[in-house]
């Protein structure tokens, strides 16, 4: 990307100065830009008031007397035209327009005024939008929405959808995915995904790429900048509108030409992009490619601690395109040194119960067997089920907690060794039953599930989930990282 096209996207991640125009007591952008390190270089415009959020309050933007990088339009559709050109008079870098409104109504008239707004700003302003929630980016403080901001991190998010955006962010945030810019484009009369694709492709900070897109105004040029990002990073893609209704959601949504699933499908694997099916697959495994390593191959194997739940985690597996070998007879013959006959099976998957709790006749620790999985030359990547709440309350009682911090210690130790030492994919899956109400059990699960995330390992709440994120970065490794 040239450097004058890198100086312009600064102003839209990293502005120095923000306005937001038709500001009101109410609105988000203010709200959630005034809990952010853009506090005080942020104006507020709105004739209606004097004072908002303990700010100045100005009826225009030209009454602003310092300069301005990034401005967000909320006014009513028909005034944007109007602002938007006092926005170029005032010399502004960048305008979002969140406005919506314009062509994806239907209406002629509003894709005339849309039309009209890309006029106005076309070779004058760098434009987001309409429609659209505009940017967050963690290092900046910029943001749409209050209350969602994560640590800076390597995952760069790019969504025709607001909601969608808003959605990755808070629930990412859950999740412990920390993010570099979340992009939310809209109807695209002046940037366009390829344009955000092109920077995030050379953006050092951006590590991973996660797109949700409805269509495109130019398929040529997408496919050119999805094959250049994804030659330099992982590119995971989830489109809407695949099915006929879909489409007609998407055409009143954001004005889009969804196309055809197959010329997408076609599209991204040319591109070397990663398609998923859905939202929770497209978080599931950005989440996983930011902070673990490819699988070197398909084998996995799986600790549980329940031999019903091996067998459905097994099929699981194969389903997904994974393997679930035999352990090598040096691997079983370890495994064997610290776990008792009775009860157990060490197989694949490990069925090792008494490990977990230092039952008589164990001579290791969990950290030991998950050690001995990491060095077995069949196994690349290692599944870790734990779902023993409730169990080990029913044993221990008062003492569960004291226990529960010690072994996800032991647990963390042996993953952290197998990530970081041996190079192993490690995926955990903490469960929690959806329905519990008690909130001991959900205290002690997050107790768990932070334990793992403070280690930057992945972590999820259902077994399926894991396993289809493995097998996504398997995809990836296989298709576009072994040539």
């Amino acid at each position: 990307m040239k450097e004058e096209k890198l100086g312009k996207f600064e102003y839209i991640f990293n502005p120095r100065t923000v306005a937001v125009i038709g500001a009101s007591d109410s609105d988000g952008f203010s709200q959630a830009l005034m809990g952010t390190k853009l506090r005080d270089s942020l104006f507020l415009v709105n004739p209606k008031y004097k004072e908002l959020h303990g700010k100045r309050c100005y009826a225009s933007i030209l009454d602003i007397e310092d300069g301005i990088d990034y401005a967000v339009i909320a006014v009513p559709a028909l005034l944007v035209p109007r602002v938007l050109v006092e926005c170029i008079e005032k010399g502004v870098k960048a305008v979002h327009v969140f406005t919506a409104g314009f062509s994806e109504t239907g209406a002629e008239e509003r894709k005339i005024l849309e039309d009209e707004v890309r006029k106005i700003a076309r070779g004058k302003v760098s434009l987001i939008g309409p429609n659209c929630m505009g940017i967050c980016c963690p290092k900046s403080g910029l943001s749409f929405i209050p209350d969602v901001l994560t640590e800076e991190g390597p995952v760069g998010v790019i969504s025709q959808s607001g909601t969608f955006a808003e959605q990755f962010l808070s629930i990412g945030k859950l999740r412990n995915v920390k993010f570099s810019k979340v992009i939310s484009y809209g109807n695209a009369i002046g940037l366009d995904c390829p344009d955000f694709l092109e920077y995030l492709a050379h953006d050092s900070e951006t590590e991973v790429i996660a797109l949700y897109m409805e269509g495109t105004k130019n398929g040529k040029r997408l496919k050119a900048a999805m094959t250049e990002a994804a030659e330099l990073k992982p590119v995971l893609a989830l489109k809407g509108g695949v099915t006929e209704h879909g489409r007609r959601a998407a055409s009143s949504h954001t004005g889009s030409l969804a196309g055809s699933p197959e010329i997408w499908s076609s599209l991204f694997r040319q591109a070397g992009v990663i398609q998923v099916e859905d939202f929770d697959e497209l978080l599931d495994t950005t989440l996983a490619l930011s902070c673990v390593p490819l699988p070197s191959g398909k084998g996995t194997a799986i600790i549980t601690n329940s031999g019903g739940f091996s067998v459905l985690e097994t099929d699981l597996c194969v389903k997904a395109g994974l393997e679930v070998p035999q352990f090598t007879k040096e691997t079983i013959a370890e495994l064997r040194k610290m776990v008792p006959l009775a009860g157990t099976s060490i197989n694949n998957p490990l069925d090792a119960w008494p490990i977990f709790y230092n039952m008589p006749g164990t001579t290791g620790t969990l950290a030991d067997a998950i050690k001995t999985l990491s060095h077995d030359k069949n196994i690349h990547s290692i599944v870790l089920h734990f779902d023993e709440v409730r169990y080990l309350r029913h044993v221990l009682g008062e003492a569960t907690e004291n226990f529960l911090k010690e072994l996800v210690k032991i647990m963390v130790q042996g993953c952290r060794y197998a990530r970081d030492e041996m190079g192993k994919t490690i995926m955990i899956c903490v469960s929690l039953d959806a329905y519990s109400e008690d909130e001991v059990d959900r205290r002690y699960h997050l107790l768990a599930k932070k334990a793992f995330e403070s280690e930057q390992f992945p972590v999820y709440p259902a077994l399926g989930a894991s396993i289809k994120a493995l097998s996504n970065l398997y995809r990836y490794k296989a298709q576009y990282r072994n040539s």
